[in-house]
């Protein structure tokens, strides 16, 4: 699969997600369903990443935090860069929200530390991220297609 295809499928995947989170009944089932978007929102974040290295002939990552950092980046992947560089960014939150999950869940008793954790504003939040993904890898990709 390209990886064009598995980052729409990510962030289609992620909208299902958030759509059975919207639905659920149940406590778990929605926590089940925000990790779910939260998981590939961040998996299509990580695709997108590297459908720009490969548009651009870079040397491949396995960190974003590493491939933003490095010097000389084309114009899409500097402005990926900025957004992380930006602690009140979606990018910097939806990677910092990831982290949290993978180290603790989506647990309402942590520590906040500038996070949301009422689980009542996860799938809003998470969907405005899906909303901001799409936008930027659909402007970034008419843009290196056009070159």
């Amino acid at each position: 699969m390209n990886s064009v295809r598995r980052t729409n499928q990510a962030l289609y995947f992620s909208r299902l997600s958030l759509d059975k989170a919207s639905e659920a009944e149940g406590a778990q089932v929605k926590r089940y369903s925000e990790e779910s978007a939260l998981f590939h929102l961040y998996a299509a974040t990580m695709s997108f990443a590297g459908e720009l290295v490969a548009q651009y002939a870079l040397p491949p990552f396995s960190e974003l935090s590493e491939l933003l950092n490095r010097r000389d980046l084309p114009s899409e992947l500097r402005e990926l860069s900025l957004l992380m560089a930006d602690d009140n960014s979606w990018l910097k939150s939806l990677v910092n929200q990831y982290q949290r999950l993978i180290q603790q869940g989506l647990d309402d008793s942590a520590p906040a530390s500038g996070l949301i954790f009422s689980q009542s504003d996860y799938a809003e939040l998470f969907s405005n991220w899906l909303i901001e993904l799409e936008k930027i890898s659909r402007r970034m990709r008419e843009h290196y297609q056009e070159n």
